[in-house]
Parts: structure tokens; C-alpha cells; sequence
């Protein structure tokens, strides 16, 4: 069953929702039709459960948005987005571990500590 802490994006929410994201927000672009997609499914809800707060974790369903698919140049899917403050920071294409993902999301959720630790300071 997939997590509630996980948005379903569709073209209309896609970039309001970017605009006022105060987390890291990493997107997985997927089809249904594509079996490494539904095997990252379970990894993506187990790492929103465990990022909750940190990350805000988003699906794009590649069939249903093509305005969302044509603005990110997405051409493979599985393809998670690492979005920072609107700006596509990386981009990870292809079926990774759970471990391999972790990596990356400590890297943005890192940085987002230390900047709301130096925003918090500085009020």
C-alpha cells in the first residue's frame, strides 16, 4: 500500500506546489508499465515514512503528465528528481537501492538542516 506521506503530482499542482516547498522535494518520475518503476514504489513509501518532515517525496505519473514529463526533459523512467528551492539539483535515472538513494536525500536533507539552522539564527 503506498504511504500517505506521498504526493501524486499532476501538471495543475506541479509548480505551485515547487514554489512553496520549504523541504528538499524528490520526485520519481514513473510509468505503469515499467517494471523497475513498480519495484522502486515499495523503497520510495519506506524512505517517506523514514524522511517524513525532512523530505517531501512526489510521484509523476509519465503517461498522465506530459507537461511536468516535457519541462524536465524526462526520456527514462525510473528517474528521481532532487528538487532544492525550485532548482533541479540532480537527477538519479535507472533502479538504485534503498542505500544508494539515501545517499543522495542525506546529501539535500543535510543542507536543509544547516540552512534553516542559520535562517533561525539569523531571526
Amino acid at each position: 500500500m503506498p504511504s500517505d506521506k506521498i504526493i501524486q503530482f499532476n501538471d495543475e499542482i506541479f509548480d505551485r506546489f515547487m514554489i512553496k516547498s520549504k523541504l528538499p522535494v524528490m520526485v520519481n518520475f514513473w510509468a505503469q508499465n515499467c517494471g523497475p518503476c513498480r519495484t522502486l514504489a515499495p523503497i520510495l513509501d519506506e524512505l517517506a515514512e523514514e524522511y517524513d518532515g525532512l523530505l517531501t517525496i512526489g510521484f509523476v505519473n509519465v503517461e498522465e503528465c506530459p507537461k511536468t514529463v516535457k519541462a524536465f526533459r524526462i526520456s527514462s523512467v525510473p528517474t528521481l528528481a532532487f528538487i532544492v528551492d525550485g532548482i533541479t539539483e540532480q537527477r538519479i535515472i535507472g533502479l538504485k537501492s534503498a542505500e544508494e538513494i539515501k545517499t543522495v536525500i542525506e546529501k539535500y536533507v543535510r543542507r536543509n538542516k544547516i540552512g534553516n539552522t542559520d535562517a533561525e539564527q539569523d531571526a
